[in-house]
């Protein structure tokens, strides 16, 4: 049953997710193609944390997957399927969120996905859903001892209404959550053929690199880059201030000329409302305070 905190999501994230022509996508976070593959649609970004591996495992516990099937897409820019939960309307990935604003989501997902392909085979088999059972990625009828996988049920259960409600596994059944499993991403990030963002290339895009101020609260005061506006594939060095922060950044046509012309650039920086007080310093002030 999806509970009222997360009922205002469902006419965003239940909308299905972008499939091709057989595919069965029930809803935004799940695809499964006739190949008998379940893509997992991952709405937060995988920055070396796991969590491609961790949200797929949500999903495919409600699904009863098999973890051999189980593939992993990161989601369009869709802030109305996508969003976080946690930051409002906006689509993001921080603040240790992806897991909890993501878990009651995925969990549906899944469970809507297998009562419909349960439901497409009881149909194929003229036999009750309730005798219909599905493990590892395969659904079975016990007592006609007749299976079929997720692929092979793939284009009939895309026939099927999304069920309204969903009844969730109790914490004992789970087989993924909680506990061990192959990362997604291990193959990839062992052959060299993960995309890293330093891997990014885009037309026209540029890359900053920049020279932050050594003290909270100092600002730029002068800055000289002669020797660095004429290196090879670098745009322009521009000196910047925020509400929280001061420096100069240099734009280049790629990282390394970027790193190099940083290098190059020598910043005079005005302290006089800088933060200086020491580490001492300030753990006796945290003393006097706690007192």
């Amino acid at each position: 049953m999806l509970p009222a905190a997360h009922a205002e999501t469902r006419p965003g994230w239940f909308q299905p997710a972008d499939a091709a022509p057989g595919d069965f996508s029930p809803n935004a976070f799940v695809r499964v193609a006739p190949d008998n593959t379940v893509t997992v649609i991952a709405k937060h970004l995988e920055m070396g944390r796991g969590t491609w591996t961790g949200l797929p495992t949500i999903l495919a516990d409600e699904l009863d997957a098999d973890w051999s099937q189980i593939r992993v897409e990161g989601a369009p820019a869709d802030a109305r399927r996508y969003r976080n939960l946690l930051f409002g309307g906006a689509q993001g990935t921080g603040g240790s969120t992806a897991t909890p604003n993501s878990w009651m989501q995925l969990r549906e997902a899944g469970a809507a996905a297998r009562a419909m392909l349960v439901a497409a085979a009881a149909a194929q088999w003229g036999v009750p859903a309730a005798e219909v059972s599905v493990a590892r990625g395969t659904v079975r009828h016990a007592a006609s001892q007749r299976e079929a996988s997720f692929g092979e049920l793939a284009d009939a259960a895309a026939k099927q209404p999304v069920p309204e409600r969903v009844r969730l596994k109790d914490r004992s059944q789970f087989v993924f959550i909680g506990h061990a499993v192959p990362r997604t991403d291990a193959v990839a990030k062992s052959n060299g053929s993960a995309l890293f963002t330093q891997d990014v290339k885009l037309p026209g895009m540029m890359t900053a690199m920049v020279i932050r101020a050594p003290r909270f609260g100092a600002k730029v005061k002068r800055f000289e880059a002669g020797a660095a506006r004429k290196m090879k594939r670098v745009a322009e060095v521009v000196a910047f201030e925020t509400p929280v922060a001061s420096g100069v950044a240099v734009l280049a046509e790629d990282f390394w000329s970027a790193k190099k012309a940083r290098d190059a650039v020598t910043v005079e920086w005005d302290e006089s409302r800088a933060f200086k007080r020491s580490t001492d310093e300030t753990m006796a002030k945290y003393r006097r305070l706690a007192a």
